[in-house]
């Protein structure tokens, strides 16, 4: 029997609360908001929800423009300091309430009218703005004298968590102000924002002179309110004013009349019959935005045709200017089968990701050279040339003349150039394990070049150099040859590179007569006393070749070390069979006494003072490959003594675990036995 009163006083609070909710339900939607008498919002122990805000809910806007009353007060006396107070742009209360400037005082106790953004925040409508607290406060003091009741000290504490009566100084509160947006209903009856209005000495007539300040009628005040006749209204209390647009006909200077018989929450105007067609002004303002946009677009186009055109002339100025129509000419002259492709500069700005120092692999008197991927994955080296004068020019168009005339597997290759940079591109081939001179030169024995790769490099060179002065279609005199223009692959085939002053020579001539070019410690002494360079020139800078890949050293080396000539002491130590000393230790080491003698006493041939004692390329190529059989040859007679070593090495282990199983196999059959 307990159990069902129990129940049935459960069941009865169930509905007590949801007509309670229904009750608030109603009075939100259609009752309006209720005016807070003077016991209630000046009593900080007072709970309730209205002390804290006007409620919202359904039937309410849930955001909205709305306005807030304000004396003017020391320090709140501008547009700036009361906007900065009460969380509003400064700049609209000044027009709002016709002020020349931002900065300007204030009379004091002046009415001034805040628009605030309202919402709502749970079921009260607020509108929040930060407050930092500068000498000693309570929250009763700063609702009512800072905020001039725009808020309650009930609102206050439940926003903030400091002592109610003392309030430390420099703490930022958080201060809900008092605000409210019109019910569907009233904005039905052309309601377009609220006015919280605090209640001031001079409303002596109470709602009618309240209603006479902003144009509203004395019951609409009421009903918004939740007010009758009788009912008794205080001062320093806040009241909603209904603001309609339709009281700006009549009062065209109330503060919210922006625009002539209307105003919008939005602070935009409603059309009138005399106002401006809006279709006419959307027409409008579609049509300058398309002209506009189509003169931007034929803007946009010109400038990239004449930015087209621009680089197309300066890339035909620099074509010219780097030898463009001389090399073209050359080429139509020369007849070459060889067809070098002309690389565009985007091209090889790609191919070597914009000349990055990740792919700088060496540089000289020419210029750098940088390490490329074409589009089909072909490895180049791309050598960028120095600003050159029309000497050079000369220089730069002979090289790719000459290269294009050249195919031998000893001759780096020349796969193309660009003309239309400022400093001209040749694409070549590219060759991985780096020049002669820099393995020369290592100190490392590990790494230092072996006698075979050696005896090799000096056969390709000297078929390269063969071919080039007997057998091309023209004669050609290549005037630089040393190590460090010496190129190795992974393989360690030579390359012979850089024609940057050869020379193409007519078969009835026997020598050119130029200006002494080359590299001092290569170069023929004939040719520094006559300027006439011969085939037997290159043969001289050969043997030079010869000697550096026979002691390891170059020329400028040698005479750092031992403030010597390499060439000279050489000769001499030649002569008296004493050039074993100068040799590299891995030649030493490796290479037979009679392949050492016989190079030496060639490179000797070659650096003969009178040129025509020389031998020519071709003798030398022929002397160095029967050098290079003998030495394969070699290599082969070794190879049955090593295949010998290694069965006899194979049948002494098999033989060590024939052994071994025999003896297994006795010591098993013991152990059998005894078990037996």
């Amino acid at each position: 029997m307990g159990l069902k009163i129990m129940n049935l006083f459960s069941s009865f609070k169930y509905i007590l609360h949801v007509l309670l909710y229904l009750s608030l339900f109603h009075h939100s939607s259609f009752c309006q908001q209720e005016y807070i008498s003077n016991e209630t919002f000046f009593n900080c122990d007072d709970n309730a929800a209205t002390s804290k805000g006007y409620l919202c809910g359904i039937g309410h806007i849930n955001s909205c423009m709305s306005f807030v009353s304000f004396r003017s007060r020391t320090p709140y006396d501008t547009a700036i300091t009361i906007g900065h107070l009460l969380g509003s742009e400064a700049s609209e209360i000044a027009s709002l309430n016709h002020m020349s400037s931002l900065t300007d005082k204030i009379p004091m106790e002046k009415l001034i009218l805040v628009p605030v953004s309202c919402t709502c925040s749970g079921n009260i409508f607020q509108h929040f703005t930060p407050f930092t607290v500068k000498s000693s406060e309570t929250y009763f003091g700063t609702a009512n004298k800072t905020y001039q009741g725009l808020t309650t000290c009930q609102a206050l504490i439940d926003q903030n968590y400091y002592d109610p009566d003392d309030i430390p100084v420099g703490s930022e509160l958080m201060v809900p102000v008092r605000c409210a947006c019109p019910t569907e209903k009233q904005t039905a009856n052309g309601v377009s924002s609220l006015l919280t209005y605090t209640i001031y000495k001079d409303d002596v007539k109470g709602v009618t002179s309240i209603g006479e300040k902003f144009g509203v009628n004395q019951q609409s005040i009421l009903e918004a309110n939740m007010l009758s006749q009788n009912s008794t209204i205080y001062l320093f209390t806040p009241i909603l004013v209904p603001l309609k647009g339709e009281s700006c006909s009549i009062y065209p200077e109330l503060f919210f009349c922006k625009c002539p018989n209307s105003y919008l929450p939005d602070g935009n105007c409603r059309a009138n019959d005399k106002s401006f067609p809006v279709k006419l002004v959307a027409s409008l303002g579609v049509g300058i935005g398309i002209m506009f946009l189509c003169l931007f677009l034929l803007g946009y186009k010109f400038y990239k045709w004449l930015n087209t055109r621009q680089i197309k002339i300066r890339k035909k100025a620099l074509f010219k200017q780097n030898g463009g129509f001389l090399l073209q000419e050359k080429l139509a002259y020369d007849g070459s089968s060889q067809k070098a492709k002309i690389f565009t500069a985007e091209e090889l700005q790609r191919a070597t990701d914009g000349y990055n120092q990740s792919r700088f692999i060496g540089q000289g008197g020419y210029g750098r050279v940088y390490k490329g991927m074409l589009p089909d994955g072909s490895i180049v080296a791309v050598k960028m040339s120095k600003a050159i004068d029309r000497n050079q020019i000369d220089q730069f168009i002979n090289e790719i003349v000459i290269l294009s005339q050249i195919n031998h597997r000893n001759i780096v290759k020349l796969l193309g150039f660009c003309l239309e940079t400022e400093a001209p591109l040749l694409v070549y081939e590219f060759i991985s394990n780096g020049t002669l001179s820099e393995h020369i030169c290592k100190k490392d024995p590990e790494s230092s070049l072996s006698w075979e790769n050696r005896l090799r490099i000096a056969c390709d060179v000297a078929g390269a150099l063969a071919y080039m002065h007997s057998a091309a279609s023209i004669p050609i005199f290549h005037r630089d040859i040393k190590s460090s223009n010496i190129l190795l692959d992974d393989k360690y085939n030579a390359k012979v590179s850089d024609f940057g002053t050869s020379r193409s020579v007519p078969d009835d001539r026997t020598h050119l007569t130029t200006a002494v070019q080359g590299t001092l410690g290569y170069m023929d002494p004939e040719y520094l006393q006559s300027s006439q360079f011969t085939d037997k020139s290159d043969v001289y800078s050969f043997g030079v070749t010869l000697i550096e890949l026979l002691t390891g050293k170059t020329p400028y080396s040698y005479a750092k070390d031992e403030g010597n000539n390499l060439v000279a002491s050489f000769i001499s130590l030649t002569k008296e069979n004493q050039h074993f000393q100068l040799l590299d230790p891995q030649v030493a080491r490796d290479a037979r006494k009679e392949d050492i003698q016989a190079i030496a006493e060639l490179a000797v041939r070659c650096l003969k003072l009178n040129g025509r004692k020389r031998p020519t390329m071709k003798q030398v190529s022929v002397e160095l490959e029967v050098l290079c059989k003998s030495q394969r040859c070699l290599q082969i007679e070794h190879e049955p003594e090593l295949l010998k070593d290694k069965a006899l090495n194979m049948h002494a282990t098999f033989d060590t675990i024939e052994e071994s199983m025999e003896q297994s196999i006795s010591f098993s059959l013991v152990m059998e036995s005894g078990s037996v």
